[in-house]
């Protein structure tokens, strides 16, 4: 009984073709380089044929990857020179390839003689084609476990980051402990004007919502290797330089900063932006200062503007916000004002 005109689905003989390659691939990928076959579908096929996951020799899945464009059939080798064979690609691919962000292998496959030959996709490596663009896909570059080492180099180090990331929860909970967090800064950072020291810190104890949560008014700033100097720090000109220009290059302040009668460095950047100052020293040797109420409330609007601009980029809420901005004014001003 013949079926040859009988009505049943057919396939192709190129796509039989392109199963024998496949087939060949995935024993490869699997058996030789001891990694993991990923074939794409037909329908979400845009140029990628499958992906290959790399495992490490312990049966570790890294993460890392490679894609691939798979052509396999008698007629990919018959175009070639003196160096290797060449693979003639859709233009439609090129933009495609070019923004993968993976990188990406050529595999030409002869299912008859089972060669099987690759090159990294390259645009350096191409040349137009008239309507299309085409690359040399060398003739000794086999596709076996000798090319794994060349292989691994394209997806670069395989990085444990699950241990680092241990580190960093064990900080986050070490921050999370205390009540207060002080940065100590020495007189060098102050005479060599140096800031970085301050931001770095500041911008980890930002590092997850949770910590920002946590610190909020509870960090201070110590300037040491003053204790000998009679003046107060805001009387010091290259503190109150630095203090100034550090307070420039940050939005944080109001809200990190410790408001009470432990913190030091809100009250001295007050007064380090205050041009009028008028120190009174009592017998007791203790003393009193008197400003401009008008520059002090400019230094809160200051403030507020500053907040807003930390509140908008951390998505810290309107409440928070209104608390932080009473909290300037009576630490500030008076504890008798209360915004509405």
């Amino acid at each position: 009984m013949s079926l040859e005109d009988s009505n049943f689905p057919k396939i192709s003989t190129s796509r039989i073709t392109g199963r024998k390659g496949i087939t060949i691939l995935k024993d490869i990928i699997e058996n030789k380089l001891n990694w993991l076959f990923r074939e794409t579908h037909l329908e979400d096929d845009f140029g990628i044929d499958g992906h290959i996951d790399i495992i490490t020799d312990e049966g570790k899945v890294t993460g890392k990857s490679i894609a691939f464009q798979l052509k396999t059939g008698v007629s990919f080798f018959s175009e070639k020179n003196e160096i290797g064979y060449i693979f003639r690609g859709d233009n439609k691919h090129l933009n495609y390839y070019l923004n993968y962000s993976l990188p990406i292998i050529i595999i030409l496959i002869d299912p008859l003689s089972k060669i099987i030959v690759w090159d990294l996709f390259d645009s350096t490596k191409t040349d137009r084609a008239k309507s299309s663009w085409k690359m040399t896909i060398p003739e000794n570059k086999i596709l076996d476990e000798k090319a794994k080492e060349l292989l691994l180099s394209y997806i670069g180090p395989i990085t444990d980051y699950s241990s680092q990331l241990e580190e960093e929860w064990r900080i986050n909970d070490l921050l999370k402990k205390h009540n207060r967090i002080l940065f100590q800064v020495p007189k060098s950072e102050v005479l060599e004007k140096r800031y970085q020291f301050v931001l770095d810190g500041l911008e980890r104890i930002q590092a997850t919502p949770e910590l920002l949560i946590h610190t909020k008014n509870r960090v201070d700033i110590s300037i040491d290797d003053y204790e000998s100097d009679s003046r107060e720090l805001f009387e010091i000109p290259e503190v109150k330089a630095w203090i100034k220009e550090l307070y420039s290059l940050s939005n944080c302040w109001p809200y990190l900063m410790a408001m009470d009668n432990l913190g030091g460095f809100m009250n001295t950047a007050f007064f380090c932006h205050l041009d009028k100052i008028d120190k009174n020293i009592a017998e007791n040797n203790q003393f009193s200062v008197e400003f401009d109420i008008k520059e002090a409330w400019q230094f809160v609007e200051f403030n507020w503007h500053k907040l807003n601009q930390f509140s908008e980029d951390n998505n810290i809420s309107e409440k928070t916000n209104r608390e932080i901005s009473n909290m300037l004014v009576h630490y500030f001003i008076s504890n008798e004002i209360e915004l509405d």
